[in-house]
């Protein structure tokens, strides 16, 4: 009788244990919401501005980029050669603008006076050619075509000393203020070539714009490609989350910022710190108006999860459970 007495009490005592444990499970499971969803990662997929042959690809699929590091490259010879003959153009348009803000230089002014003084002791020996000319046409000792010869000398060189004299004016004066502002536009718009030039010599070679991990390569060394063709997808794996999906008798007890635990089958026992991020206002996958109760329960609205992920374990597509513990943060 004893015995059975002792037997039924630590079957009572076991009953009470697996009713309390089953209490507190219980407690426990209600304050988390366990979702399931898969991996994801900020994705960029970067490309050439420009069109071209690509000359060299420096990275493959898997390796850690930086921000700034050259990716890949496209011939770029033609696009070197315009930018040197832009900065050729550049320079003769600096020069004649600063040739026309100085004005004439002394020596160019002793040059123009030369001419003129030159001119004028030919013109003087061709006056008196021409006077005695005329004289011997009216004494009968010339012919006629021979005085128009001399005449059209002289005359000849009347025209070449008036626009020696105007050109010797215009050099003392200067150039005019049209002239000027014309030079000044024209070494713009030379600056402004060499700009475009240097820029599009840039675009020859594919920067990233971010830090991350090389998931996909696109293209081979060889290739033609157009502009903005994905040449890369780079993803940002330092700040992953999980896309889970919530129905909606349950998203009253969500918000922004609640902690969370992610785990992955790769890791077994292991929990990553997470945190509800952000929260959709629209349900997905349903239709736009709801006619019944039945209905209306099915629908499910989107919550991404952010994760910390500082060793890089968790990959794009992974799935993942994810446990959001709803009394904090």
């Amino acid at each position: 009788m004893r015995k059975v007495f002792v037997i039924a009490f630590f079957v009572g005592l076991a009953l009470f244990a697996f009713i309390l444990s089953k209490g507190v499970q219980e407690k426990e499971e209600g304050r988390l919401l366990i979702l399931s969803g898969n991996i994801e990662v900020t994705e960029i997929d970067v490309g050439f501005k420009i069109p071209g042959r690509v000359e060299r690809v420096f990275f493959s699929e898997g390796e850690r980029v930086s921000t700034g590091q050259t990716l890949a490259c496209l011939e770029s010879t033609e696009l070197r050669h315009a930018l040197e003959q832009s900065r050729i153009n550049l320079e003769e348009a600096k020069i004649r603008l600063s040739e026309l803000r100085s004005g004439a230089r002394p020596q160019e002014i002793e040059q123009a006076t030369a001419n003129v003084l030159a001119i004028e002791a030919e013109l003087e020996r061709l006056r008196k050619d021409y006077e005695r000319a005329l004289r011997l046409l009216r004494e009968g000792a010339v012919s006629a075509s021979y005085f128009d010869s001399i005449k059209g000398a002289y005359e000849a060189k009347q025209a070449l000393l008036k626009g020696a004299r105007e050109q010797l004016n215009l050099i003392k004066e200067g150039p005019r203020e049209e002239e000027i502002r014309i030079a000044e536009k024209r070494f713009e718009q030379a600056r402004v070539s060499v700009r475009l030039a240097e820029d599009r010599l840039k675009d020859a070679f594919l920067r990233s714009p971010c830090e991350g991990v090389i998931l996909r390569r696109n293209v081979e060394e060889g290739e033609i490609v157009t502009a903005f063709t994905p040449i890369f997808t780079i993803g940002d794996l330092g700040r992953p989350w999980v896309k889970v999906y919530v129905p909606e008798e349950k998203m009253g007890l969500l918000k922004l910022g609640q902690r969370a635990l992610i785990s992955v089958d790769s890791f077994k026992g292991k929990f990553y710190e997470g945190s509800v991020s952000y929260i959709s206002k629209e349900a997905e996958f349903t239709p736009k108006t709801v006619q019944t109760k039945e209905e209306r329960v099915k629908l499910v609205f989107a919550v991404k999860v952010s994760v910390r992920n500082e060793n890089e374990e968790l990959k794009p597509g992974m799935p993942a459970d994810v446990k959001i513990i709803l009394d904090g943060r």
